[in-house]
């Protein structure tokens, strides 16, 4: 037996054997129960004034009928006061202790009718057993607590019975004729326990593997996007990778050129970062890539496109941008990181670069053919002195 099979195990009564499932399920129900209860004693209510038309027409305006007539109103009003009280508080019925009284007052305060009117008190049993027939079936509450209630008003009715001086055949003959709507409807209404709360565990199962289900397409959907991320990144600046520069040179190129519009590419290489390595060791130059990354991309359009082509080396594309206006860019980038030293082995650190830029020509299609003469200009800024921008 499997950990879900055991928690949702049914007693014979029809019940969750685990109480914290069955408290549960009792507030999960609440809210429907206590409708179909209000209902139910509505109709119970309304039923128990309107028999009292018949009361009058047998016993008239007598002392009897007066009794029968209080008895009616108080239970009626009891009946009244606890639907109105459930519309307000529905918790009220999850113990089931106040439905079960009301029930039992209820056979109390109906038993006076088998005295009072002796002439009907055959009528009067069988309408005993419609009553516990009907708590059965029409009454939520709890199976064990009905079962109390329904025991209750049988003994009350035999009780009367013995009263009245009826015979011992009569008792054995009430007591099977009582019974019978209490078995049926005891078995009944289990049946009906059982397959709400099969039916409840099927809810919470289906909601478990939903969940279970969302859960498992958040986690694929991130691992998805972490897969996307490093497919098309670098893992030390996060930066566009080769692979991913590449393909939006392309798709950029295209789109400018059907838009009637330039393009320009940029190369960025950083001045003496092997002497930078060599004097502060690694961790200090991936600090270094770190802030560049950082600063080229606040710097730039949310349009442009910051790759990085290996090494010191950085790529960086301008859509929509002529030579000119791009190398206005590049100048203003160029200064921005002369100006913005970076913390390294406690000390700041100005870190310069040589950049080299040229609009994509019309017959260039690859980004080969524009690197190409792009690390040329590198080259020229290289040996005029560096920390340049070069227009090739």
């Amino acid at each position: 037996m499997n950990n879900s099979t055991k928690q949702y195990k049914l007693t014979a009564l029809g019940e969750f054997a685990d109480s914290a499932v069955e408290h549960a399920y009792r507030v999960h129900m609440q809210p429907l129960s206590a409708r179909h209860l209000r209902v139910a004693l509505i109709v119970w209510g309304s039923l128990i004034l309107l028999f009292g038309v018949l009361d009058l027409q047998s016993l008239g305006w007598s002392r009897d009928f007066y009794i029968l007539l209080v008895c009616r109103v108080l239970q009626a009003t009891l009946l009244f006061a606890f639907a109105f009280m459930l519309k307000r508080r529905p918790e009220l019925i999850s113990s089931g202790r106040v439905t079960t009284a009301l029930e039992i007052i209820g056979f109390v305060l109906f038993m006076p009718i088998y005295f009072l009117r002796p002439d009907i008190a055959t009528f009067t049993i069988g309408v005993i057993g419609l009553m516990l027939l009907a708590m059965f079936l029409f009454v939520p509450n709890r199976l064990v607590l009905t079962l109390l209630a329904a025991v209750a008003g049988v003994v009350l009715a035999l009780v009367c019975i013995a009263m009245n001086g009826r015979s011992v055949d009569v008792l054995i003959g009430a007591f099977f004729v009582l019974a019978l709507p209490v078995v049926t409807g005891f078995f009944t209404s289990q049946q009906l326990h059982i397959v709400q709360r099969r039916q409840y565990a099927m809810f919470n199962q289906a909601n478990k593997a939903n969940r279970e289900l969302e859960q498992e397409m958040e986690r694929r959907k991130l691992l998805e996007q972490e897969l996307k991320r490093q497919a098309t990144t670098d893992p030390l600046t996060g930066l566009f990778n080769r692979r991913q520069y590449e393909m939006l040179f392309r798709r950029e190129r295209e789109r400018c050129r059907r838009q009637g519009t330039s393009i320009c590419l940029a190369m960025a290489d950083l001045d003496s970062f092997k002497s930078l390595n060599d004097e502060l060791g690694h961790d200090a130059g991936d600090i270094a890539l770190k802030h560049i990354a950082d600063l080229f991309t606040a710097q730039l359009r949310e349009g442009d496109v910051v790759g990085r082509f290996g090494g010191e080396e950085f790529i960086i594309l301008l859509p929509d941008t002529g030579a000119t206006e791009a190398e206005r860019v590049i100048e203003r980038l160029r200064t921005r990181l002369e100006t913005s030293p970076v913390m390294l082995k406690g000390e700041p650190r100005t870190i310069t670069a040589t950049f080299s830029v040229s609009a994509v020509w019309d017959g260039e299609t690859d980004i080969v053919e524009t690197l190409r003469r792009v690390d040329e200009g590198l080259y020229s800024g290289k040996r005029a002195g560096r920390n340049r921008v070069v227009v090739v």
